[in-house]
């Protein structure tokens, strides 16, 4: 039987499993309509087996680069409803900061800056158009996208720095945006999720509070300690085992592939910065989400990196999406996992802000 997209989606929604890994709660989001089947979503197994760019899906390469970066392929669709946008400049002695601004109307709203992944090195900030549009109906907030500068022209820490400007700039104009300047969080995908913790951690002390962090499949440790614990056996490949093989160890080696585009001296990956699953005192952390993907090389650091937030005290709840596999949120309107994910952090968010009006 086909299900709607709607359809799918509202079974996500209402058929919901809890488990624990260790000290680790965990809020399990199966496959909708096969629940505890295993394996690949069909969707994400159709995606993988009909991929126009099978070159795509192996370690990648410096001569990959430029390809990469003029493949724009948007597979996704906008399912929100008369959301606007317009784009903007954040103009600074020496560069201007590209801003893509969602959802400014005469309403003043919560603010949530969007950090997009891409591996520090694509711009991938079209890509994620239709995700900002709908994560700010969907948190009835202004999403501000930011187009930070891209590795290897722009080493670590330009982006971040970037990243970290341009929520400053937000929170000195908040008239301008017609935001509430107490109301900020922070959202990123992938590497995104990276930056959002470097923006956080370099934001302490400073006049603004990140009231909220959302990461989408984070990468928390760019470092070789996670690389060196992880182990194929953490995944079930009872099912579909060749598919989900290629997707790990391919992940696994790009990010030596990363490492060295993003850093000039690799002995930077233990820095808090970099690796925040390495930061020591993680209580300054807001609440936050964090959303893993069942195969996603990157779920195992996840994990960790919530039972850290845990142990420190920081609210926080973690998803695992059945049957998905890296950055999937970017199929949105084609995977229901994807509106799942965004409509948990913007409810997420919304529990917060209400929760500190109160106080």
């Amino acid at each position: 039987m086909a299900y709607t997209h709607e359809e799918l989606t509202a079974r996500l929604k209402n058929q919901v499993s809890h488990s624990k890994k260790g000290r680790l709660n965990i809020i399990n989001k199966e496959i909708p309509f096969q629940e505890g089947k295993g394996g690949l979503d069909p969707r994400v197994k159709n995606f993988l087996e009909n991929e126009v760019d099978p070159n795509g899906r192996r370690p990648l390469e410096i001569d990959d680069l430029e390809i990469i970066r003029s493949r724009v392929e948007i597979n996704n669709k906008d399912l929100s409803r008369g959301i606007s946008s317009h784009r903007e400049n954040i103009v600074l002695k020496d560069r201007k900061i590209p801003l893509s601004v969602y959802n400014k109307t005469r309403e003043k709203k919560p603010v949530l800056v969007y950090l997009h992944g891409g591996g520090f090195f694509e711009r991938d900030m079209e890509v994620m158009k239709n995700v900002c549009k709908y994560l700010a109906q969907a948190a009835e907030a202004v999403v501000v996208g930011v187009e930070y500068r891209l590795a290897p022209e722009h080493p670590y820490r330009d982006g971040l720095n970037d990243c970290f400007e341009a929520v400053r700039y937000i929170y000195e104009n908040a008239e301008k945006f017609n935001v509430e300047a107490d109301e900020m969080g922070l959202v990123g995908d992938s590497v995104g999720g990276n930056l959002a913790l470097g923006v956080h951690y370099l934001s302490i002390g400073k006049p603004w509070k990140i009231r909220y962090i959302g990461m989408l499949c984070p990468l928390v440790d760019l470092s070789d300690v996670s690389r060196n614990t992880w182990n194929i056996k953490h995944y079930d490949m009872a099912k579909d085992e060749e598919l989900i093989y290629q997707e790990l160890v391919t992940m696994k080696e790009s990010l030596l592939f990363i490492q060295t585009l993003y850093l000039t001296n690799l002995e930077e990956v233990l820095l808090p910065l970099v690796s925040p699953l390495l930061r020591k005192d993680k209580t300054p952390l807001p609440p936050s989400t964090l959303v893993t993907a069942e195969f996603d090389f990157l779920r195992i650091q996840g994990e960790e990196f919530s039972a850290q937030m845990k142990d420190a005290g920081v609210p926080v709840r973690h998803f695992q999406y059945k049957g998905m596999d890296h950055a999937f949120v970017r199929k949105l309107g084609y995977y229901p996992q994807a509106v799942d994910a965004v409509n948990e952090i913007s409810n997420h968010f919304l529990q917060e802000l209400r929760k500190e009006r109160t106080l």
